[in-house]
């Protein structure tokens, strides 16, 4: 008996699935005319609106100024192909084009440099045409008011966030370049290629983490309505496979990107301390310098690994929800279990471990992100304590 009902649960499960696989797109295909739905739409909560059309990554879709936004835009990519040779030629510019000057470890060092200050522009501009962002976050705000004022809330803290991280990495950089630099022209140039790289840097990182934090406020509907008796176990399992849809196209779109940029911070930090140690920046270069440098790498991945870990903490509460939900059936006079809820749990919590975002192939989890964090503080700690005294 207890194997008809699995099996019958197995198949009621891989209908739903099959029906919800298709209700996702069958919902955003349903969008009112009124919602524009290119990337460049303004009618969705959006952290950093105004910074994002300074930078050049994303215009809104209005008509007006059309001529000028084109202008603009094909000034950004210029600026954008000149910082990139600004940054690599910046041991010459330090040193020089004679034979003798030519430092290896700096040379070496600029190339991270570039992927890290520009591969967000080229990111987000990628993300807001090939993704789902508009589809996602359109999805959250038209439940009610109250969800739409709370992702207004959300995307004024992202982008207060990403003022933050604009204006510290543009200070840190521009001061970490002034002793490279001897011309007037130079100054100019690195001061205008730190201020944008850095904000594309910053505003990356703040889509990034909102986009993630929209997830959890999707899943945090769900939690929201499984409280309610009436909301029937069959319903619940639609709006979870509904969540798995759109889960899976936010992994898709961030996956290659997010590990990619995990690999590039972790090979900077390597590259970064071998120049160093090298002598490659000259005896003028300060420690404080190189400690900077390092806690924007740190920084950077610190970021990156958070947001993952708030959906899955999210789809954790969905589970703990599903658990109380059928507890609450169980009473001491009960003679029977409630199946259906009990089914609707346990295809939850089996769920679980497929859900949320993964990098380098892993599930980031609250959990791992303490695992590294504290690895991070220890390695830094360490760091301080033997390797600095013998510098000196």
């Amino acid at each position: 008996m207890a194997v008809v009902e699995v099996c019958e649960s197995a198949h009621v499960n891989s209908r739903y699935l099959n029906e919800m696989s298709s209700s996702y797109e069958e919902r955003t295909r349903l969008l009112p005319p009124a919602v524009d739905r290119e990337p460049h739409s303004p009618d969705v909560v959006r952290p950093c609106y105004y910074i994002l059309q300074i930078l050049g990554m994303w215009k809104p879709r209005n008509g007006k100024l059309d001529f000028i936004w084109r202008v603009y835009g094909g000034f950004v990519y210029v600026l954008w192909l000149g910082s990139l040779a600004a940054i690599m030629c910046l041991d010459f510019v330090h040193y020089g084009f004679k034979k003798g000057g030519i430092r290896l470890g700096e040379i070496m060092n600029s190339v991270p440099t570039c992927l890290n200050l520009l591969c967000p522009f080229i990111f987000t501009v990628y993300y807001f045409k090939r993704g789902q962002f508009v589809e996602l976050v359109f999805s959250v705000q038209s439940v009610s008011d109250e969800w739409h004022q709370k992702l207004k809330r959300i995307a004024k803290w992202y982008t207060l966030m990403s003022l933050c991280l604009w204006g510290l990495g543009a200070a840190f950089f521009i001061v970490h370049w002034l002793p490279f630099l001897s011309k007037s022209w130079h100054y100019v140039a690195y001061i205008v290629a730190a201020i944008y790289t850095t904000g594309w840097w910053g505003t990356w990182l703040s889509m990034y983490g909102f986009v993630c934090h929209v997830h959890s406020v999707q899943i945090d509907i769900v939690v929201d309505e499984m409280k309610s008796r009436e909301c029937r176990a069959v319903t619940i399992m639609q709006k979870h496979s509904q969540l798995q849809t759109s889960l899976e196209r936010t992994q898709k779109d961030f996956h290659i990107i997010i590990s990619c940029a995990l690999a590039y911070h972790a090979a900077d930090l390597i590259i970064f301390s071998f120049a160093y140690f090298d002598s490659s920046f000259g005896n003028t270069y300060q420690l404080w310098q190189y400690v900077g440098g390092v806690i924007f790498d740190l920084m950077s991945i610190i970021v990156k690994l958070y947001p993952p870990a708030i959906v899955a903490a999210a789809v954790h509460r969905i589970v703990v929800q599903a658990a109380k939900r059928y507890q609450l059936q169980v009473t001491p006079v009960s003679t029977q279990l409630p199946l259906e809820d009990m089914q609707l749990f346990q295809y939850i919590a089996w769920c679980e471990s497929d859900m949320g975002l993964k990098i380098l192939g892993i599930r980031i989890t609250v959990e791992l992100s303490m695992k590294i964090f504290m690895t991070i503080v220890t390695a830094a700690i360490s760091f301080v304590a033997f390797v600095v005294p013998r510098l000196k």
